[in-house]
């Protein structure tokens, strides 16, 4: 693992402050803690020393789906999964026609930029966006999935389209890379239209979660999460690469408090489950009743930090 040590703030220059220390990495692909520093101008909070380099070894095989890539079964339980996934879609899609005035079945060309298992491109065509595609340096597409989205293996910033997109989405992604602002920078200049849109969502640092729960706090997900992003220093970002603030939101879909569990318990996390206990045994079944029932226990908590605009997501639509 490389690390750069960090001596001012990446984002504004400022000072910067040690303010979690000796997080775990909760798929123990390392057993090295990891500790978060905060920008006193800013806000912003990042690891440091930071990760780079080749990190594909943080990433196990299910980060993304209980389901392994070469399944192809279609079981209930995947359907469920789907359902789930699936709802989250439409929920961050109604943030994008909010700020945009447009449904993404109305957008002619769409790319989902880490675009992860490929499901959301799925969903978009499935809402009538047919040129919907997906880019990413990981291959975590399953099988089915293959077959009806075309996904493009490939880091962000060598991925430049001979024929640029109305609309792209960075769903949970920023937080991961070294280099934000260049990420940014690369979709106005190489993958956005004239007057294309861009959603972006990455955890709330700002979230009553991350009060409350600290360095237990779900999203720090270390050595993954390279960056804890605010309002103030997201638009910041987005203002510095030229792009148009259309709209904040920092709630989330209500059936979906799926950090709220996890940072009171860290085995009752989903992810971990799928990574952790590869054995579809009992006790995993069990973990996995359990992490439905608390996640539906904790939807009025979701609730009430979407009522204060404190939730753990953080949405911005932006316009080239």
């Amino acid at each position: 693992m490389n690390l750069k040590k960090i001596e001012s703030c990446p984002l504004c220059g400022g000072a910067i402050f040690k303010k979690y220390t000796k997080i775990k990495d909760r798929f123990e692909t390392t057993k090295k803690t990891f500790t978060v520093y905060e920008c006193s101008d800013c806000g912003i909070g990042f690891l440091n020393p930071m990760p780079i380099g080749d990190v594909s070894k943080f990433y196990p095989t299910k980060y993304l789906s209980g389901e392994t890539q070469t399944s192809t079964a279609d079981t209930g339980k995947l359907d469920l999964e789907k359902w789930y996934r699936y709802n989250q879609y439409k929920y961050d899609f109604k943030l994008f026609s909010r700020a945009t005035g447009s449904s993404i079945g109305n957008i002619k060309s769409y790319i989902d930029i880490g675009c992860g298992s490929g499901e959301r491109v799925i969903f978009a065509k499935s809402q009538g966006c047919i040129k919907s595609f997906g880019v990413d340096k990981f291959v975590f597409t399953k099988n089915k999935i293959k077959k009806d989205a075309e996904i493009i293996n490939s880091e962000i910033l060598d991925y430049k389209p001979t024929k640029k997109f109305q609309a792209s989405s960075l769903f949970h992604v920023l937080e991961h890379v070294e280099n934000p602002q260049k990420i940014l920078d690369h979709i106005k200049n190489h993958i956005l239209d004239k007057n294309g849109y861009l959603i972006i969502q990455v955890p709330n640092y700002m979230s009553i979660e991350r009060y409350v729960f600290g360095s237990k706090w779900f999203s720090f997900d270390v050595p993954r999460h390279l960056w804890q992003f605010n309002e103030t220093a997201l638009e910041n970002m987005l203002k510095k690469s030229g792009y148009k603030i259309k709209k904040t939101y920092k709630t989330n879909a209500p059936l979906h408090p799926v950090t709220i569990a996890s940072s009171m318990w860290r085995e009752l996390d989903i992810q971990r489950i799928w990574v952790i206990n590869t054995n579809r045994g009992i006790y995993r079944r069990v973990l996995e009743v359990l992490w439905i029932l608390f996640t539906l226990l904790t939807i009025p908590l979701s609730l009430a930090q979407n009522i204060l605009k404190k939730s753990s997501m953080l949405t911005i639509v932006v316009q080239k």
